[in-house]
């Protein structure tokens, strides 16, 4: 039982030596190319992974640096049509009229406008909103222009007075005290 299959043909003269030694080798370099090629499999595989993430942190990266860009085109957008707005219903002020003062951030501000424009903006009427984000540039809107201004960038400042009986607080303690109209301060 201890000898091969190759063995007991030699014995028995079906085969001879040499064709023996020739499927010895065979078989060696089958092996032993085998054993090569598995090794290269391997290091092809770790090499077709590597590539692999690569291409996703590629494929990542491209599509944050596209998140980004149509971020800002769309606020850029936005700035646009808050401009415009702005543009479309503007109120001219006046130099010459009275100055009508309003609060930003706690800074106290004032724009010169007519009489009627000032009890507009003291109504409700009309507000005032900021050209841009920060900007010290103030302009006079409809009401209805600083809910569109709203909607499309909640962080331009707005100043809109909540007059008339919708806007007045069921619990303010000096409501029965009305502020006199003549009062300009």
């Amino acid at each position: 039982m201890g000898k091969s299959f190759q063995d007991q043909l030699l014995k028995l003269g079906l085969v001879d030596k040499s064709k023996v030694n020739e499927a010895k080798k065979k078989k060696h370099k089958a092996k032993k190319k085998q054993g090569k090629s598995g090794t290269k499999h391997q290091v092809i595989d770790e090499n077709v992974l590597l590539a692999q993430k690569a291409a996703e942190k590629k494929k990542a990266r491209a599509r944050e640096l596209n998140r980004q860009r149509d971020a800002k085109l769309q606020k850029r957008a936005e700035d646009a049509r808050v401009k415009q707005l702005i543009e479309q219903h503007k109120i001219e002020k006046d130099d010459k009229g009275i100055a009508y003062r309003f609060n930003v951030s706690g800074k106290i501000h004032r724009v010169f406008v007519a009489q009627e424009i000032a009890d507009q903006l003291s109504s409700g009427r009309l507000g005032i909103v900021a050209v841009a984000v920060g900007s010290k540039q103030f302009e006079i809107v409809p009401k209805a222009a600083v809910a569109k201004i709203q909607e499309i960038n909640s962080k331009i400042f707005v100043s809109l007075v909540a007059g008339g009986p919708d806007g007045e607080d069921p619990d303010d303690p000096y409501a029965e005290y009305k502020v006199p109209d003549d009062l300009v301060w």
